[in-house]
């Protein structure tokens, strides 16, 4: 007996074993830096070496925001230099990242990447467009090492190391 496989079948198989090796299917891609610099590919989950990429390219342009969505007493015992916050708990969040700029490069990051899982799927629904999301949170960037800030956000705060 012959087994006839026609060629859609092989193209739909070759399809699925690609989507599934190259990750496709993940609910966010996974973003990276493009040939330049400056420019920006699409948004998503990034592991700690990329999202610092991302804040070495971008780390003085006026369009970019390094956002800590951890409380305010989380940030103060050790942050990404350079963040901003809004407190994923407090009652007005949607609120809050609504009355963002949306045309901005957001790199957002919490303790682990539940929080910031939960604030990239609103981000999403209210239509930004270039939003990353540390994966892992900032547990995986300490255990990458790159350096942390501990101390209030608008005062005087130390650094573990300089950032490059």
């Amino acid at each position: 007996m012959k087994i006839r496989i026609q060629s859609n079948g092989i193209l739909a198989l070759a399809f699925l074993i690609t989507s599934a090796v190259t990750g496709c299917w993940a609910t966010q891609p996974m973003g990276e830096l493009g040939e330049t610099d400056n420019e920006i590919l699409p948004h998503g989950v990034i592991p700690s070496q990329r999202a610092a990429d991302v804040i070495l390219a971008l780390q003085d342009d006026s369009e970019f925001v390094l956002l800590d969505i951890r409380t305010p007493a989380e940030v103060e015992a050790g942050h990404i230099s350079g963040a901003a916050n809004l407190d994923f708990y407090g009652p007005t969040l949607r609120d809050d990242l609504a009355a963002l700029d949306h045309e901005k490069v957001y790199l957002i990051y919490c303790r682990s990447g539940n929080r910031t899982g939960q604030a990239y799927k609103i981000m999403d629904e209210l239509e930004f467009e270039r939003v990353y999301d540390l994966g892992g949170g900032i547990k995986q960037w300490i255990a990458a090492g790159y350096p942390v800030c501990a101390g209030p956000l608008n005062a005087e705060h130390s650094c573990s190391s300089e950032f490059r």
